[in-house]
């Protein structure tokens, strides 16, 4: 083949003119890669959304660690709102074998205001060993002391949401903050944790001794929202997990608490992923074939119009090869563009979608060169037929087509 035909003018015009000149019809095509690309891209960035999600659940969870929520009863409870869990629950499954050390957890959003500053957060209980069990670190300031969880002092630690909110960037320890109406005083700033699943912040919350949360926020302290255990080291995991279900089978019906383990995250996520990928993947894969399909009756209408035009060519001296390369140049550049409007489809749907779905919004680079690869394939693939027809006419008849 004449590599000099390709860098002719007749070449690149062409290109563009026959894409003007079936314009619906290149838009049509162009509208079904670009829809099967862009539920390509959404695919791999909700799959990586999702993963990353999975490990920021784990990563939260901890290592070797059991998360047991609170469940609201079945859908014949009378008071479903109720929280499940209570105090001699804790105490049962603290003395499960392996388990080295445990916590509850439980909150209530309050009015937060300094000044005239004010926003609703979440006040935690701490008692001895939540700090610890939880994985808070400290950004400045303190933990509490040992006897400030048995005595009632009106200290607390807040996170960096409320202390950018509140203070910006002034270190607020020493500084006086309200929960209500009663005045606290705060001794540290906990280090980030990021975001829950449902887009929650757990850094938006205020920690203070659990005597102090009994007396000025929650003196019913019955019901738990949560809790966490830890597992002793070299224990098997499985078997401690199984011990926990078997305690709160014992106490409990199954819609009364949630357990959480990085095999039931792994599980929800192959899952997620699983059906994400076959409802999605079969919708990118019907667009691309219908595309295909619609390129490729494109071009062989394509090849009968400009069959004087193919009989000039050829009579010029272009080579089969030439005339090929012409038309697969032509099915390329839908593709390409195709990929392009596709993937700024795809973004946008990321963007929109994503944090409905409640993962984290996330745009993989990787998802671009799968767009240009299956567009590419999908152009090539479905016009190689009428180019090769095109190629293979016969020149008398193609100059005669104008007569």
């Amino acid at each position: 083949m004449d590599a000099s035909l390709l860098t002719k003018d007749l070449f690149i015009l062409t290109v563009f003119k026959v894409l003007r000149q079936n314009l619906a019809r290149t838009l049509f095509a162009l509208s079904g890669i670009s829809l099967g690309i862009a539920s390509l891209v959404f695919i791999v960035a909700a799959i990586e959304g999702s993963n990353q999600n999975a490990q920021n659940i784990i990563q939260l969870l901890g290592p070797n660690s059991i998360f047991v929520r609170s469940g609201f009863g079945d859908k014949n409870s009378v008071r479903r709102l109720t929280y499940r869990l209570n105090v001699q629950d804790f105490r049962a499954l603290k003395q499960v074998y392996g388990i080295r050390s445990a916590a509850f957890l439980m909150l209530k959003q309050k009015r937060i205001s300094v000044g005239a500053e004010a926003r609703n957060a979440y006040t935690v209980s701490a008692m001895k060993d939540f700090l610890n069990v939880f994985d808070y670190r400290l950004k400045t300031g303190r933990f509490f002391r040992l006897d400030e969880y048995s005595s009632f002092p009106k200290i607390c630690i807040i996170g960096t949401e409320l202390s950018r909110f509140f203070f910006g960037d002034t270190d607020p320890v020493g500084k006086t903050i309200k929960i209500s109406k009663t005045s606290f005083r705060i001794i540290g700033v906990f280090a980030p944790k990021g975001k829950l699943p449902s887009g929650k912040s757990l850094d938006d919350r205020l920690i203070i001794p659990i005597n102090t949360y009994r007396k000025f926020i929650e003196p019913e302290y019955k019901r738990l929202f949560a809790i966490k255990l830890k597992l002793a080291k070299d224990m098997d995991y499985d078997y401690v997990v199984s011990q926990v279900k078997e305690v709160l089978s014992l106490r409990h019906k199954k819609d009364d608490y949630v357990i959480v383990t990085p095999e039931t995250v792994r599980k929800f996520l192959n899952i997620f992923n699983m059906t994400l990928s076959l409802y999605l993947g079969l919708a990118s894969l019907i667009a691309l074939f219908i595309s295909g399909f619609v390129m490729s009756n494109i071009f062989a209408i394509n090849v009968r119009v400009r069959a004087w035009e193919i009989g000039i060519r050829r009579a010029l001296g272009a080579t089969r090869d030439a005339i090929i390369v012409q038309f697969m140049a032509e099915a390329l550049t839908i593709s390409l563009m195709g990929a392009v409007l596709g993937s700024l489809l795809g973004f946008l749907a990321i963007w929109w979608i994503t944090p409905l779905l409640k993962i984290p919004t996330v745009f993989p680079m990787k998802s671009l060169f799968l767009a240009i690869c299956f567009s590419s394939a999908t152009g090539l693939i479905s016009v190689w037929m009428p180019a090769r027809s095109a190629a293979y006419l016969n020149m008398v008849h193609a100059l005669k087509s104008r007569l």
